[in-house]
């Protein structure tokens, strides 16, 4: 039952293909604590009996769900908006379909955001564990140090929050959700469009999620594949566009490239990772690239 006493939120979660995982993942949210929030679902057209098992659980949970339940795949970037545009709630909690939500999460993020109405995001630290071994592998934290600021730490530093502990101010959040020009890694582009009217980005340094690893994921590492298609070249989609919306910011996005383009050294694609080296270097001088540019000639790969 829902409370009107506290706020609402939306738990958005985007999935296909991931019935072995999505029950755990949706149980994890329907055992919070806090008593007031819808679960919205968007699949995006699986053909695993994922959208027979989701239409269970709404004639088992009546007016807790809501289903987007596509027809025909549209990718990751479609079925975003299709969740985006379903959500009521103050408050938007972005999940992936194999992610799983640790008690509190809800409440916690919830009154951090009540208590501070300058914030427009919040976001805290995750256990990366794999799967099927439910084995710990780190801390999200530990791969990505926490930031917190405004507009211009995410333009400088990128994605920097796990994308399963992100939440967000709904009246603060992009009119037109995710851009559909950027078809895999939309998220950085949608959370800039959610600071961009000046709101705050905050961290709870809490582990109140789960972001599991496994062989289907969308991230891979580098070197795993070409970069055509992949989300770090949607990183670099998203650069671009951003360089033409915040131009007294180019400095910090030119950074934010210039990195991108040294963490592009390990795709194999063509064995260009001398060129992305360079051109990271050229693109913004830095005494860091600099020193990145030496370690690399001298053979030492970091």
């Amino acid at each position: 039952m829902r409370d009107q006493n506290f706020p609402s939120v939306s738990v958005a979660i985007i999935t296909y293909n991931q019935k072995q995982f999505l029950r755990e993942c949706i149980d994890s949210v329907l055992g919070q604590d806090y008593p007031n929030f819808e679960i919205v679902v968007a699949d995006d057209a699986s053909t695993d009996g994922t959208q027979d098992m989701l239409r269970e659980y709404d004639r088992k949970h009546p007016g807790k769900f809501i289903l987007s339940l596509g027809k025909e795949n549209q990718g990751i970037t479609a079925n975003s908006n299709a969740a985006h545009f379903a959500c009521n709630g103050k408050y938007i909690a972005w999940m992936g379909g194999d992610d799983l939500m640790l008690p509190g999460k809800l409440s916690q993020q919830i009154a951090f955001m009540e208590k501070s109405p300058e914030y427009v995001i919040c976001y805290h630290d995750l256990e990366v564990f794999e799967s099927p071994s439910q084995r710990k592998l780190r801390l999200f934290s530990e791969n990505a140090p926490p930031r917190v600021g405004s507009l211009r730490e995410l333009l400088r530093y990128g994605c920097f929050m796990g994308a399963c502990s992100v939440m967000i101010r709904r009246s603060s959040a992009p009119e037109s959700g995710f851009d559909t020009r950027v078809s895999i890694a939309s998220d950085w582009l949608y959370y800039v469009r959610t600071a961009e009217s000046g709101g705050r980005i905050g961290y709870l340094p809490s582990v109140l999620g789960k972001y599991r690893r496994h062989a289907a994921n969308v991230t891979k590492q580098s070197g795993e594949q070409s970069m055509e298609g992949s989300s770090q070249q949607d990183h670099f989609i998203s650069a671009a566009i951003m360089l033409s919306e915040f131009p007294e910011y180019n400095q910090d996005i030119r950074s934010r490239m210039a990195d991108l383009l040294y963490s592009s050294r390990g795709y194999s694609e063509k064995n260009k990772a001398k060129e992305y080296v360079c051109a990271a270097l050229n693109i913004r001088f830095s005494v860091l690239n600099f020193a990145r540019f030496l370690l690399f000639i001298l053979g030492i790969r970091r």
